[in-house]
């Protein structure tokens, strides 16, 4: 027996369903291969029971073709589906889906991937029920019912990207579930398709693009497939290449699998070898921890996603290994150090919640050889994802190389003999909340702004900005101030200024109304001059209104009217605006920053410099009384 095709009616609609979730997820992060590893690993990593125990994944690629692939496509009850495709062709996405389909059926070839996971939840819930995993992965769309803690996801952009990667937008489900009601008539099997919406061909019925495969039932909004159990389920599964073992989890298979961007087909060695790959870049630390493991099969090899195989990731878990042995300064290649960063979480709208919390950021000095991911700082949470890796090339140009992690919410004690408490947790719930759907930031979020009071845009935004200074003192090596040259350090000295209606530092020392330091430094590697610096005015009655970086070209230690173009220059103070103007036919850098700005950080690089001559930076700032005053 074979399950049935049923899809939702509506009155007349416009609407375009299929299209929209397919330009919502193009919108919402990468389309590449990385952005369907990160979410559906996610999603099983969310879903792992709470034991001892990893939920282990398992990618599994096939080909099928000739009468395997008739067959397949039978058991599908293809022509059933094929019908409602064709009535969609006047959208772009229906389109794309009728001609996959004439493809494998010209070709009698058809590539799908299941992705199996045990040790986890399986697909709770009824058929109807308000919030379940079952609904939320099946029935509803860009929803997530995740409620842990810990959970990666709450946006529910995973399950979306699943029907993106299926040349026919059609996914199957069959699984096994955790507990009662009803464990005894495992497995579950049921399948979607996502169709744009639709017309009768006599136009009288609008079939609202939604479809399912099942057991065909009967409510208000006409036929529709529920979910095919126990025995019945199991041989249909065994007919689609979905059959699974007996330990809780869910299998999913994506239907004439592809990657949406890709130029041309990938064989499935080669998916096989990315998939390994990324599960790795993005889910070291649930690896690391024992919290997950992850396998791809392909023409009958399974190849398992080590640490040990991507040497490039061990500086970031030997932060974690080596955290009890920390030291206050970097001394030698392999140290590591470590740094507390404050996060004062403002409580929710409907109070309770906030804390004065804390994230945990450790530094490596990098050895000779370790290049790839060099200087980047890891950000992660509990959920046992790499969120993002922050690059900081520029701050550390003529100091030391780095790898670096940051530790926040409940995996903020991760290498030390603590567990997560309640600061941990309260952080854990704002960092989730400051993730945007393709969660691979922490940043200022439609969530954080209706859960949070005021105050959660600066604690989130303060973040980048906080592990930049605190990762300057940690990789800066003493120097000898005394040496100039350039590939040694250029100059550290005192800020000047330009006040509003008065004279310049250099006219009166008494004028003097801002400090702060300055730095620049050779790349020999990009052939340029790496600058960094930060200002404030020495009395809080003033605040910056602007500040001019340019860069002088020296000769016999005297200053020579020749000057270098500044390239590039950035700030991780939140509101500053940046420009490259040009002064006397030279580009220089500018920062504006917004009212009461009272202290900003910079870094920037020159245009290259092959003749290496000695290069100091100046910085000019117009300082006034604040506008608050």
């Amino acid at each position: 027996m074979t399950g049935e095709w049923g899809f939702t009616t509506s009155r007349p609609t416009d609407a375009r369903y299929g299209d929209d979730v397919a330009k919502y997820a193009m919108s919402h992060g990468e389309p590449g291969l990385k952005t369907f590893v990160r979410e559906v690993l996610q999603n099983s990593n969310d879903a792992r029971l709470d034991n001892e125990q990893p939920a282990q994944v398992t990618f599994k690629l096939e080909s099928l073709q000739g009468d395997e692939a008739i067959e397949y496509l039978k058991i599908l009850d293809i022509e059933t589906w094929s019908k409602h495709a064709n009535l969609a062709t006047d959208t772009k996405s229906g389109k794309h889906i009728v001609e996959a389909i004439e493809r494998i059926k010209n070709d009698e070839e058809i590539r799908i991937l299941t992705i199996e996971d045990e040790n986890t939840e399986g697909l709770l819930g009824e058929e109807n029920a308000d919030e379940s995993n079952f609904t939320a992965l099946v029935r509803d769309v860009l929803f997530s019912s995740k409620s842990g803690d810990t959970a990666g996801g709450s946006y529910g952009l995973g399950k979306a990207v699943l029907w993106l990667y299926s040349g026919l937008s059609l996914v199957m489900f069959n699984s096994t579930l955790s507990e009662p009601n009803p464990t005894d008539q495992s497995p579950r099997l049921i399948g979607r398709t996502r169709l744009p919406t639709h017309k009768s061909e006599d136009g009288d019925t609008v079939y609202q693009g939604h479809g399912w495969y099942g057991s065909l039932s009967h409510d208000e909004e006409g036929a529709r497939p529920e979910s095919i159990w126990g025995d019945e389920a199991g041989s249909i599964a065994d007919s689609l290449q979905l059959s699974r073992s007996d330990g809780p989890g869910t299998s999913i298979q994506v239907v004439d699998f592809r990657v949406p961007t890709a130029e041309e087909r990938l064989d499935d060695g080669e998916l096989a070898d990315q998939i390994t790959e990324m599960a790795i870049e993005w889910f070291w630390p649930a690896v690391y921890r024992g919290d997950l493991e992850v396998a791809v099969e392909v023409e009958g090899e399974t190849r398992q996603a080590s640490i040990d195989e991507y040497p490039q990731y061990k500086p970031f878990t030997n932060c974690l290994d080596d955290r009890e042995y920390s030291v206050s300064q970097l001394n030698e290649p392999e140290d590591v150090a470590q740094a507390a960063i404050p996060l004062d979480v403002p409580e929710k709208s409907g109070g309770g919640g906030g804390v004065d919390g804390q994230l945990d950021l450790l530094v490596r000095r990098a050895d000779t050889g370790e290049y790839q991911h060099r200087n980047e700082v890891a950000f992660i949470r509990g959920a046992g994802m790499v969120v993002e890796y922050y690059d900081r090339d520029r701050v550390v140009v003529g100091n030391q190389d780095f790898h670096g992690v940051l530790l926040g919410g409940r995996a903020r004690p991760w290498g030390t003999d603590e567990s997560p408490g309640e600061a941990e947790t309260i952080v854990e719930e704002f960092l989730t909340a400051a993730e945007p759907p393709q969660h691979d930031e922490w940043v200022r979020t439609e969530t954080l702004a209706n859960t949070y009071s005021r105050g959660f845009r600066t604690a989130v935004e303060g973040i980048k900005s906080d592990v930049t200074e605190t990762l300057r003192g940690l990789v800066a090596p003493e120097v000898d101030r005394g040496t100039t040259g350039p590939q040694r350090l250029g100059n550290r000295f005192k800020i000047g200024n330009e006040s509003r209606g008065g004279r310049s530092d250099r006219e009166s020392p008494s004028s003097q109304r801002v400090t702060g330091d300055t730095d620049i430094s050779f790349d020999e590697v990009y052939t340029h001059w790496s600058f960094s610096g930060e200002v404030e005015p020495l009395s809080d009655r003033n605040e910056i209104r602007a500040i001019t970086v340019s860069l002088i070209r020296m000769a016999e230690e005297r200053a020579t009217s020749d000057r270098l173009p500044v390239q590039n220059i950035s700030s991780d103070t939140t509101g500053v605006s940046i420009s490259l103007p040009e002064q006397k036919g030279v580009q220089v850098g500018r920062l504006e920053p917004t009212s009461g700005t009272s202290k900003i950080s910079f870094e920037g690089v020159s245009t290259e410099d092959h003749r290496q001559v000695e290069t100091r930076i100046k910085v000019s700032v117009d300082v006034a009384e604040r506008r608050d005053k």
